[in-house]
């Protein structure tokens, strides 16, 4: 049943990838209201948390997103991908970025390069977790322009492993012309105490 299931989730997504792309600017009406409820869930009990999104599910898909991670991190890969999916069928676009994790490691699909890149191009400039992982792809390019366009992108967003990496690139000098004051600068939005929005998004 649910092999029937992720075949017509990777149909679907298929079918997504083809028609173009989402009205993000529509889908970030009722994206921050979604988050909000999903919040409500978050809970030091992971089973009450994970009971919680449950239920809510049906109507919110960051608690479908939530329920994938922890899917995924029990193994269970393709009922992550079907929520994921799921997710992103009712516009939420920050599943794009873990639907292409599963096609970079192959985790429940067959591992695909082009569809992992797809789908994080397509929310590049919308979702700075997609850009922040979009950046690896451009550094093993040596495309370095577009690695500091990204990741600039993701810091400037709250992406904690964005700002670090460019505290570092801007410092040691193996890609790009050092700059010292861009390093300390980006060093210092990375210690300071606010929220990572890969935590905000995930609920991790």
């Amino acid at each position: 049943m649910f092999k029937q299931i992720a075949s017509f989730t990777k149909l679907s997504l298929l079918l997504f990838l083809l028609n173009g792309c989402t009205n993000y600017n529509e889908a970030m009406k009722v994206l921050p209201n979604e988050l909000s409820i999903a919040d409500d869930c978050r809970n030091n009990n992971k089973q009450f948390e994970m009971d919680c999104y449950d239920l809510i599910s049906y109507k919110n898909t960051f608690a479908q997103l939530r329920l994938g991670i922890n899917a995924q991190y029990r193994g269970n890969f393709q009922e992550a991908f079907h929520r994921f999916v799921l997710a992103k069928e009712k516009g939420n676009f920050y599943a794009n970025a873990l639907i292409a994790d599963l096609y970079n490691n192959g985790y429940g699909v067959a591992q695909d390069e082009n569809k992992m890149l797809d789908l994080l191009k397509d929310v590049k400039e919308v979702d700075p977790i997609a850009a922040y992982k979009l950046s690896f792809y451009y550094l093993s390019k040596d495309d370095f322009a577009e690695v500091i366009k990204l990741l600039t992108y993701a810091a400037e967003n709250g992406v904690k492993d964005a700002q670090n990496q460019l505290s570092i690139l801007y410092s040691n000098g193996q890609y790009i012309e050092p700059d010292f004051e861009k390093s300390s600068f980006w060093h210092i939005q990375y210690e300071e105490g606010t929220e990572n929005f890969i935590n905000k998004i995930y609920g991790i």
